[in-house]
């Protein structure tokens, strides 16, 4: 499917391509025509950029797998970002002169340093991720080096392919001319121009408005979190489901397969129905047999069952609701495949007393049942089974000469069992193992009556131990040396982190006891560490794309000018996630990533070609006009091809390719939609802060200061002087 979505989103981008080059000043069917030629320009570059990032990924030993063509996929609208800025830049060039090759030499040196920045900036962002450990770092790197392989490749296209097929096909008139050159000529405005320069002029002369404005949104835009369902992964891929069985410990097995006959019954109808595909069960384990022997049983018994692409979305809570009067207790749980594996419900129970945790276990349990969202709850306490305890009395142990574990083997042996001596029957070895008869002790009764001997004399086991029945655990788990019960269960809604809020409520409401400490793990824990560990490479990514650019720009204030367009980002970013109803999951935090180096793209083309035209004597407002107006049509036409070639995956995505494609795209879309607007607003401003507002009052304050020193008068007399 991804390869699908891959070609959709290469078609998608010519056609994008086509439609911003479209020239239909000389005619409709002439202009069509002519702009065929840049656009296959930039359609070569696509397939030449993929193609060779697939050689270096096979060169790195990197297979086609989920991650890689997903990496592919999202590449192809960025690939062609650094084509478009070279391609029109070499046309523009082409309308002032006839030598093709001296133009595209040019042309391709002018832009050459703002699209390798871009690109590296790009690339930087994911180095974070090679070391970090975990899911993070082990799920998603395969995917951040096929991105940067693949965008080496294209800026390598770029830089040389492009040039040579924009010398050879493209022609003056191929595409609509811009406003205004740097040496002062008028052309015709673009519609976008048109638009455009209004609305900069208007910000250039409301720069607190644009400001605050701005600021507002962006700062509005964070309150989305609240409403948009925040999990680890979304759901996508084929859908499972297993079937648990609890069956108490020692049960025939005979009965065991007649509980999962009655179970594989229900699933029959279902298959036929064309609901479940297939399913399949296995009955686990045997109680442990001593000497003495045991009878046969099994803690558990799964059923694994592929659900058909007809399936309802509410099968799970069908069979839930159909097997809830069930003997044995059923949990029925769905397996998401969209992703790596993933914890549900666990929380442990810690401390001295193990009746006191047995009592919080069984209280959180039917706290946990309540909430909306979560199923299947158990806890290891309340899988307890009946055992035989034998309390011995020290001083009625000591009257017959014996030690409380001197009873406790004699005991031992007459149940279990004690091997005494081997011997060879017809050439075969075997054991001869000395117990009671089982008819002697197969009764609480019976076991009290049972002689213990010793050196000063011999009694029945009641007049020297206590012998009881009671409930004791299954298993016994320790953490950190204390005893402990965990309690487990499943989570079926789609807001993980709203579910880990409410079991946080429910355990601060009961009011522990002394000396328990309740835990919570499992997807809240792995949702936790994955968003720490992916903010943690946002960070740093930041850091990394801001060095970049002060060593590529060589300036400290432009690249703090562009590092302010990322929070713009945000704004669509978030929009779009509760616009689909997609999740914020690690997939979409991704997305968040990949824009921090794909919005900059824009800031840096802008930047660099306003520092050109101010090197060739223009003022910092005439730079930023003239600067925004010539880079409007490129900077537009890579955010629509990248947003446009990313719909296939945001909105066609199969479920088989959905885990890395749907909100990873679609956050990307949103961001970059709402970044390159402002950008093209946001970023004049603040470059006219920097460079003329900031200085202009350090200068006015440093001259006080000066003359405040000079004249050795009070602040607000320096101030009078300084107006007269």
């Amino acid at each position: 499917s991804l390869q699908r979505e891959a070609l959709l989103g290469f078609l998608f981008a010519v056609v994008v391509v086509f439609a911003f080059l479209v020239n239909i000043r000389p005619g409709l069917l002439k202009g069509l025509t002519l702009t065929l030629r840049p656009t296959l320009v930039v359609g070569m570059s696509i397939p030449l950029s993929i193609l060779s990032g697939i050689l270096l990924m096979g060169v790195f030993g990197l297979n086609l797998n989920l991650m890689t063509l997903g990496g592919l996929a999202i590449s192809v609208g960025r690939v062609v970002d650094d084509s478009i800025v070279v391609l029109e830049n070499v046309y523009r060039h082409m309308q002032r002169s006839d030598n093709r090759i001296q133009v595209a030499l040019d042309a391709t040196k002018e832009v050459a340093p703002a699209i390798i920045t871009s690109t590296l900036t790009t690339i930087v962002v994911f180095l974070p991720l090679a070391f970090i450990q975990g899911l993070v770092g082990s799920f998603f790197l395969p995917f951040a080096i096929t991105v940067s392989f693949t965008l080496v490749a294209s800026l390598m296209v770029a830089l040389t392919a492009v040039p040579v097929l924009a010398a050879i096909l493209l022609r003056p008139g191929d595409l609509h001319s811009e406003a205004a050159t740097e040496e002062g000529a008028e052309v015709d405005e673009t519609w976008m121009q048109r638009v455009y320069t209004p609305a900069l002029l208007w910000t250039l002369r409301h720069k607190l408005a644009t400001l605050l404005g701005s600021l507002g949104i962006t700062i509005g835009s964070l309150a989305l979190v609240l409403i948009i369902p925040i999990t680890l992964f979304p759901s996508g891929g084929e859908r499972f489901l297993t079937i648990n069985i609890t069956i108490p410990p020692g049960t025939s097995l005979e009965r065991t397969i007649a509980e999962v006959e009655k179970i594989e019954d229900v699933l029959a109808g279902l298959t036929s129905d064309g609901i479940v595909d297939l399913y399949q069960s296995t009955i686990g384990g045997s109680d442990a047999f001593g000497p003495g022997g045991g009878s046969p049983g099994s803690g558990t018994v799964t059923i694994f069952l592929r659900l058909s692409e007809a399936a309802p979305d509410d099968v799970a809570e069908t069979l839930r609701a159909q097997f809830a009067g069930n003997e044995h207790p059923i949990a029925v749980t769905e397996i998401d495949s969209g992703g790596p594996p993933t914890s549900g419900l666990e929380v442990s129970i810690a401390g001295s007393d193990y009746a006191v945790i047995s009592d919080v276990a069984r209280q959180l349990v039917d706290e946990f049942s309540s909430i909306d969202g979560i199923v299947n709850v158990s806890s290891d306490v309340t899988e307890a089974k009946d055992e035989l305890l034998v309390a011995v009395n020290p001083e009625a142990a000591a009257t017959l000469g014996l030690t409380t574990r001197a009873v406790a083997l004699q005991v031992s042996q007459l149940l279990v069992g004690q091997q005494i001596t081997q011997v060879v029957l017809d050439g075969v070895t075997t054991s001869v193992v000395l117990r009671a008869r089982p008819d002697d002790v197969n009764s609480i009764d019976k076991l009290k009556a049972i002689t213990v001997t010793g050196p000063l004399g011999s009694a029945p086991l009641e007049d020297i131990a206590e012998v009881t029945l009671q409930e004791g655990p299954v298993s016994i788990s320790r953490i950190d040396g204390q005893r402990a019960a965990s309690i487990n269960g499943s989570i079926t809604a789609e807001n993980t982190q709203a579910i880990g809020s409410k079991v946080q409520a429910k355990i601060d409401a009961i009011g522990l006891p002394p000396g328990i400490k309740v835990t919570t793990g499992g997807i809240f824990q792995q949702v936790a560490e994955g968003f720490q560990d992916i903010g943690l490479a946002m960070a740093i990514g930041i850091i990394l794309v801001y060095l970049v650019m002060v060593a590529a720009l060589g300036s400290l204030r432009n690249p703090f000018v562009i590092v302010m367009s990322l929070p713009l980002a945000l704004i669509g970013a978030l929009s779009a996630l509760v616009i689909t109803s997609r999740t914020l999951g690690l997939p979409a935090m991704m997305g968040v990533l990949l824009l921090i180096g794909i919005v900059i793209t824009n800031a840096i083309v802008l930047i660099a070609f306003v520092e050109q035209l101010r090197g060739r004597g223009l003022s910092v407002h005439d730079a930023l006009v003239l600067g925004g107006r010539t880079r409007l049509r490129p900077i537009l036409m890579t955010a629509f091809t990248t947003s446009i070639a990313l719909i296939p995956l945001a909105a066609f995505t199969s479920a088989e390719g959905g885990i890395i494609g749907a909100e990873l795209a679609t956050v990307v879309i949103g961001g970059l939609m709402s970044s390159t607007f402002l950008t093209l607003i946001v970023v004049p401003v603040v470059y006219t802060i920097m460079h003329e507002t900031l200085p202009g009052f350090f200068r006015w304050l440093g001259y006080k200061l000066h003359l405040t020193a000079s004249l050795g008068l009070p602040a607000s007399a320096a101030q009078e002087a300084g107006d007269n």
